[in-house]
């Protein structure tokens, strides 16, 4: 069921003092707005990273082994793979989705198929980031070899959970009127209890609206024949820092974005990866 948003009284009396017909207009937005989404969270499999740092080293102290399977939803660790030529020389594995794994996924995202994302270069330029998708991943097919390096230190397990997401940036903004400047401060400070659990807390996400720093964002590659606007593209997964597993994007969070028509088709081997603020 869709979870209803309340208007604190200050901010309805706020609204109707504007015109009566702003709170109609507020509200009946306000019902369609909550979109489902996943939330992803860490937990850390062993009681040590997978590397140490150089004094680390020095001092004695080990790393750990990976414990999780190649087949299961994890940051770090062992990678699935299939191909028996993949280059990992330039590559550090980031982390890959299980969707078989996801309980109670949001509408829209896959019910089985591997997603794995690995990380190239230590900045955010175009080629960066290396999508795979194995749509029906197996034990029989994977090809687990030597250990890769990892972005993140730790290797953590994916633990999902259901939640509700809500509209960014323009978007959120479009009920209001343009010129309002003490409104739109109101409406800002508005958290509404239950929604947006990967910008209050450290979670990653799959689906739900696309992020507020994605409005004026054109810094990716469209695959080929797919248009640039990033209406055309959902929000498949959205990755924040995580000191569970040991890795931060800075100011930035990396975005994973699939065209419409690619998810329709569960083509997510399309689907390309950018950054912009949270």
């Amino acid at each position: 069921m869709r979870p209803s948003l309340e208007l604190p009284a200050e901010l309805r009396q706020l609204l109707r003092s504007r015109s009566p017909d702003l709170v109609v207009d507020v509200e009946r937005f306000l019902a369609d707005a909550p979109r489902r989404c996943t939330y992803i969270r860490s937990e850390r499999v062993a009681d040590a990273p997978l590397r140490r740092s150089v004094v680390s080293r020095l001092l004695g102290r080990g790393s750990a082994k990976p414990v999780l399977a190649p087949l299961d939803s994890k940051f770090g660790g062992v990678p699935y793979a299939e191909e028996a030529d993949l280059v990992w020389e330039s590559f550090s594995f980031l982390g890959q989705i299980n969707f078989a794994q996801v309980e109670d996924p949001a509408p829209g995202l896959p019910r089985r198929g591997l997603f794995a994302l690995d990380f190239a270069v230590p900045d955010f330029k175009s080629g960066t980031f290396r999508v795979r998708w194995y749509a029906e991943p197996s034990e029989e097919r994977s090809r687990v070899g030597a250990v890769h390096r990892c972005v993140g230190s730790w290797e953590t397990r994916m633990v999902f959970s259901p939640g509700w997401s809500l509209p960014g940036g323009k978007a959120w903004h479009a009920p209001l009127p343009a010129d309002d400047e003490d409104l739109w401060e109101r409406w800002n400070d508005w958290a509404p209890k239950g929604f947006l659990e990967d910008e209050r807390n450290e979670c990653h996400r799959l689906f739900g609206h696309r992020s507020a720093g994605l409005d004026e964002h054109s810094g990716f590659e469209p695959p080929p024949g797919r248009g640039s606007a990033i209406d055309e593209y959902e929000l498949l997964w959205r990755i924040t820092f995580d000191n569970s597993a040991g890795f931060a994007w800075g100011t930035n969070w990396v975005y994973v974005l699939i065209h419409e028509a690619d998810l329709a088709e569960n083509r997510l081997d399309r689907a390309v990866v950018t950054t912009a603020n949270g």
